[in-house]
Order: C-alpha cells, then structure tokens, then sequence
C-alpha cells in the first residue's frame, strides 16, 4: 500500500490560522481512504495538531511528525523517520524550495499550491490589506452598535 506524507502548513491547515483548504481537506480524504498518510508540520506539536484536527473530524491518519525547524532542512530531517520505516512515501509539499530539497534527496514529491488564498480573489483585494486588530475593532464596534437601543436620547 502506498505511504502519502501530507504537510499541514499550506496544503490542510492556511499557515497562521485555524482554518483549512478545501482543496487540502479533500485531498486528506482522498489519500487517507487509499494510502498510509502521515502528517508533517513544524510549526505545532503532536498535542496541538491532535486538538485542531479533533476539532475538524479530521482522522484516520497513521501518525504524526514534527520538523525540528521550518524549510528544507527541518523537512528532509523529519523525513528521514519516515525513510527508516523502510516504506516509500509520496510527500504531498505545498513549499517550493522544500519541494525541490526533497526530490533531490530522492523522494516522489507532488507540489500543491492553493489558487486562492483569501477571502477575495487576488484581483479583487485591496491594495493595502487591513491589519486583524483593526478588523477585530470594527467586528466589535459593529456588536456594540446593533446592541444599543436606537432612542433619540441615545442619537
């Protein structure tokens, strides 16, 4: 049977956020029904990757890794674990430069690249993008607005 091993950051999980692909989420599936697929991320621990998988429904893999640092470095270093289980693996990489690390240590690589990245296309987003404090502040104001009553002592 083949072994798949899947990046979280950039192919399930959107880098510094609780959200995922979809692309990424069908993907998972698709591999975790027909291979032995094992998850790779540098950047939270077994724990925490458990606790926000769990909050998906997201299972059934086979188990879990962790680089020692981000880039080609921590990557090949993880996947060297995966080489002394004696198993070929595809390694399913969302970052070009680790992508291209890992096909010259000898591994069958497939880069996934997500098309779109926000919430609006590319074309479509502003030219300067509104910090989360701001949004949050905003999001806020707007709960505070809709929760005063609209008497003309308050106007």
């Amino acid at each position: 049977m083949l072994a798949a091993v899947m990046i979280v950051e950039g192919v399930l999980r959107i880098p510094d956020s609780e959200g995922h692909y979809d692309t990424g989420w069908g993907l998972y599936q698709a591999l975790n029904k027909n291979c032995r697929l094992h998850l790779l991320s540098h950047t939270w621990t077994e724990q925490d990757i458990a606790l926000w998988l769990q909050k998906r429904h997201i299972t059934g893999h086979q188990s879990y890794l962790h680089a020692p640092e981000p880039g080609p470095v921590g990557r090949l270093e993880a996947l060297q674990r995966v080489r002394a289980w004696r198993i070929g693996a595809l390694v399913i990489e969302s970052d070009p430069a680790c992508a291209a690390a890992e096909l010259a240590a000898g591994w069958n690589t497939a880069l996934v690249t997500p098309a779109f990245q926000g919430p609006r296309q590319p074309s479509a987003s502003p030219a300067v993008i509104r910090p989360w404090d701001h949004l949050a502040v905003a999001v806020e104001r707007q709960h505070e607005i809709r929760l005063t009553p609209h008497t003309p002592e308050h106007q």
